[in-house]
């Protein structure tokens, strides 16, 4: 007491610890304003982050066609361990207990399935209608089952059994339900139920054959009228309903597919039955009952591998009206392991068009023989897209997909570029047609218009000077007439310039055969008529072949040659209306393409027929080199014949 401070014993209080007070008084303001200010800003900062994403997540069509059951969307198929944030005290969720299960949806790995703990089965969510192709692979077990239930309702329906047990014939039905197991290799189980009373929710008689494991031909028969509340579990389980929505149907459920068959039979050869005419009822494949998705079976706490669908049909007996009456169900799981699922599919089926292809540049195909599994398809770039040079991958050449470290093989997926404008098909973006190159083309066009235009000026000067001797002694009309020819064979170039179609191909032959007729045709009918005047061996005078005179004979060899033409115009449609174009494409040496007009038999006919009129003029030629003119139009008719014999020689052998 005596050591204490006074004002300590006073009550009065510190100065020290008043201070000590206000700083941590001061430190939990500026904390919580801190706070404060970081809540305000949170969404701005949250907004700054950019997400990273799993890019080994494949495709889940579970999640495309309808949301799962319990709110899963992204799996990963490759992961069976449990999530790493659980403790070893707590529970495994629902989601970590059926990740495995989906994982063997898409990679197939009965090992890693069978170390997955399970507490029930699991069941496909999401799928409705069943696929076209399922039917004929599963139609040696609908006609089994089919089969065995028809069995049944003749045997309840020809007798009177109607208040009898069903235990009295207890060894008919054990035989019945194991021999549904020898029906199809695809049956894994089969169960007979029998119906005691018609408002009963559970059977009298549940028998049940099944095989150990898929590899087994020993069948199990078990007797589990006693265990039916873990046979028939409520909803949501796979195996749910199949016996209580085939005894009470719903109002909106199609009525069972029953067939009235009238039973005679002949009292004098048989003891029973005692009447001779009776009716039965019978079903059929459309009667059988399919589930809605298929499920994997959980067995002793483990996955039982292979994808498993529930298929049922009933059977029934007679009521005292005749009238059919529900006896019992027949039910048999089948195998799916092997069907082929189609991502590619159009239409409602199982995953169909689930496929990550992209839909404007590739095409999906499925890859056949991969049993039912996801991702089982490879994406093919179409007619006009291109695939490059993919980096090197670990590629499954068998599947044709990539495999990464799970175990999961994931489709292959190119990046599809478009072609180059105008190519259907290529190997790179590299052009597949020829380049044009439009200055050429403008060179070699401006060329020939200038010469063309010479041709223009040269017939209005003639016309100019027709007066003139030189005009007068070649005569005016046929000069008009061999420039107005020259300007068709000049035509040919314009007709080129432009994108070849058919109506080209054939105006290119007009306005080239035409011209060469006129043009030379007119030459060789004027040394013709210098021949005939100058080197007659008669005694009597020749008379003088005036320029009309000529123009008619030149009229007769161009309409001759239009004959022709017309003859060809009409074969070439005829064989556009059989498939057969006169416009081709062909290629260069590094493989190009550019489209020209066909050569066909016809051309050569024309090559022929012009190097044999232009060989009549060189024997025309030689024939009046002699007669002696003032302006030397032999000579020079003869220099533009020879001309031309020998380039066009040159340019068909050539080509």
């Amino acid at each position: 007491m005596g050591n204490r401070p006074k004002s300590e014993m006073k009550g009065e209080k510190d100065p020290r610890k008043s201070k000590a007070i206000m700083t941590q008084e001061g430190c939990t303001l500026k904390i919580d304003s801190l706070a404060v200010l970081l809540l305000l800003f949170l969404p701005l900062l949250s907004a700054q982050i950019t997400p990273v994403f799993q890019t080994e997540v494949p495709f889940s069509p579970l999640a495309t066609k309808e949301p799962l059951e319990r709110g899963r969307v992204n799996l990963q198929p490759g992961s069976v361990s449990p999530s790493p944030s659980l403790s070893p005290s707590m529970e495994p969720s629902e989601e970590d207990e059926w990740a495995p299960a989906e994982a063997y949806l898409y990679n197939g790995n009965a090992t890693l399935l069978a170390l997955a703990n399970c507490s029930r089965a699991y069941r496909l969510p999401g799928l409705q209608s069943v696929p076209v192709g399922l039917r004929p692979f599963l139609r040696p077990a609908l006609d089994a089952l089919t089969n065995a239930a028809n069995f049944l309702n003749m045997i309840f329906q020809a007798n009177d059994l109607r208040e009898s047990s069903v235990t009295e014939d207890m060894e008919w039905y054990h035989a019945l339900v194991r021999g549904l197991l020898e029906g199809d290799p695809l049956i894994r189980r089969a169960l007979l139920t029998f119906d005691a009373q018609p408002t009963a929710p559970r059977p009298q008689l549940v028998l049940r054959a099944s095989r150990p494991s898929s590899k087994s031909q020993d069948i199990l028969l078990q007797d589990l009228s006693s265990t039916w509340e873990l046979l028939h579990p409520p909803p949501p389980a796979p195996d749910a309903s199949w016996f209580t929505a085939l005894k009470f149907p719903e109002l909106s459920q199609q009525a069972p597919s029953l067939s009235k068959r009238v039973l005679l039979n002949d009292l004098r050869t048989m003891d029973t039955p005692k009447w001779g005419r009776g009716d039965s009822y019978v079903t059929n494949r459309d009667g059988v009952h399919w589930a809605n998705a298929p499920f994997l079976e959980c067995e002793g706490g483990r996955f039982l591998p292979g994808w498993l669908l529930t298929l049922s049909t009933s059977f029934y007996g007679l009521k005292p009206d005749l009238s059919p009456e529900f006896r019992g169900v027949i039910r048999v799981d089948v195998i799916l392991q092997s069907f082929d699922v189609d991502q590619c599919a159009k239409g409602e089926d199982w995953f169909s068009d689930t496929h990550q292809c992209n839909r404007t540049s590739m095409q999906c195909e499925p890859i056949r023989g991969q049993g039912f599994r996801l991702g089982q398809y490879r994406c093919r770039c179409k007619e006009g897209y291109y695939s490059p040079a993919a980096a090197a991958q670990d590629i499954n050449k068998e599947n044709g997909c990539i495999a990464n470290a799970s175990g999961f093989c994931a489709p292959i997926l190119p990046v599809c570029l478009p072609c180059w404008p105008d190519c259907l098909r290529c190997e790179d973006g590299s052009p597949c047609r020829v380049q044009e190159d439009s200055y050429l083309r403008a060179g070699v066009l401006a060329v020939q218009g200038f010469f063309m235009l010479l041709i223009f000026i040269s017939m209005l000067v003639a016309y100019q000077f027709r007066r003139s001797k030189r005009i007068r002694a070649s005569g005016l009309l046929l000069l008009e007439t061999i420039l107005f020819g020259s300007l068709l064979l000049y035509f040919p170039v314009f007709i080129l310039y432009f994108k070849p179609s058919t109506f080209r191909c054939i105006l290119l032959r007009w306005v080239r055969l035409l011209g060469f007729a006129i043009v030379y045709g007119t030459v060789t009918l004027k040394m013709y008529r210098v021949l005939k005047v100058f080197l007659s061996r008669t005694a009597q005078r020749v008379p003088y072949m005036s320029s009309m005179h000529l123009l008619r004979m030149l009229g007769v060899i161009v309409l001759t040659v239009s004959w022709f033409l017309s003859a060809w115009t009409a074969g070439v449609l005829q064989n556009r209306d059989r498939n057969i174009p006169l416009l081709i494409t062909s290629t260069t040496s590094n493989g190009q393409g550019f489209s020209l007009c066909d050569l066909d038999r016809w051309d050569y006919m024309m090559a022929i027929a012009e190097f044999l009129f232009l060989c009549w003029g060189s024997f025309l030629c030689n024939a009046v080199r002699t007669v002696p003119s003032a302006f030397h139009e032999p000579r020079y008719m003869g220099i533009a014949i020879h001309n031309e014999l020998l380039l066009s020689s040159t340019f068909h052998l050539l080509r």
